[in-house]
C-alpha cells in the first residue's frame, strides 16, 4: 500500500520528529559514496509518479483530487533527486547539496500529509522502500537543518 510507503519512507521524520531534526551528520562526507547513493535515489524514485498513476484507486472519483497531489510530489521529488545526483556528479558538495537534500525531505512530508485521503496500489512498494532506504542511506552524511529563527 502506498500508505505504508509513505509512512515507511519518511519513518525518521515521523517518529523523531522533523522539527526535532530527525537526521544528523554522523559521517564524514564522502563525495563518491554520496554520489552512487544520490543517483541509486535518482533510479528508485524514477516511474514512481507513474505506477501511482497506474493504481487502480484513478477508478475512484473520491481518491483523484489527492492522487493528483502525491503524484506532482513524486515528480518534484524526482526532479529533486535527478538534480541532487547531477550537482554530486559535477563535484558539488555536502553545502551545496544539502538545500536539495532537505528540499527532498519536506516533500516527503508534503506527501505524508495526504497518505490518510488515499488509498493506492501495493504496486508502488518495491520502489518506493528502495527509495526508502536510500534516503536513510543518505541522512548521515547531511547535518540537520537550522531551526527558524523565532
Amino acid at each position: 500500500m502506498f500508505r505504508s510507503f509513505v509512512r515507511s519512507f519518511a519513518l525518521v521524520a515521523l517518529v523523531a520528529g522533523f522539527a526535532s531534526h530527525a537526521f544528523a551528520l554522523t559521517e564524514p562526507w564522502s563525495q563518491e559514496r554520496v554520489t552512487v547513493l544520490a543517483k541509486d535515489l535518482a533510479k528508485a524514485v524514477s516511474g514512481l509518479r507513474e505506477a501511482v498513476k497506474n493504481s487502480p484507486s484513478w477508478q475512484n472519483p473520491q481518491q483523484r483530487k489527492n492522487l493528483y497531489k502525491i503524484a506532482d510530489i513524486l515528480r518534484q521529488i524526482e526532479q529533486e533527486c535527478i538534480s541532487l545526483h547531477a550537482q554530486l556528479a559535477k563535484g558539488a558538495g555536502m553545502e551545496e547539496t544539502q538545500s536539495n537534500f532537505e528540499h527532498i525531505q519536506r516533500l516527503k512530508r508534503r506527501a505524508q500529509v495526504l497518505v490518510p485521503k488515499s488509498d493506492v496500489s501495493a504496486i508502488t512498494q518495491p520502489k518506493l522502500d528502495l527509495a526508502n532506504g536510500l534516503l536513510k542511506q543518505l541522512e548521515p552524511y547531511y547535518p540537520a537543518p537550522e531551526a527558524p529563527a523565532k
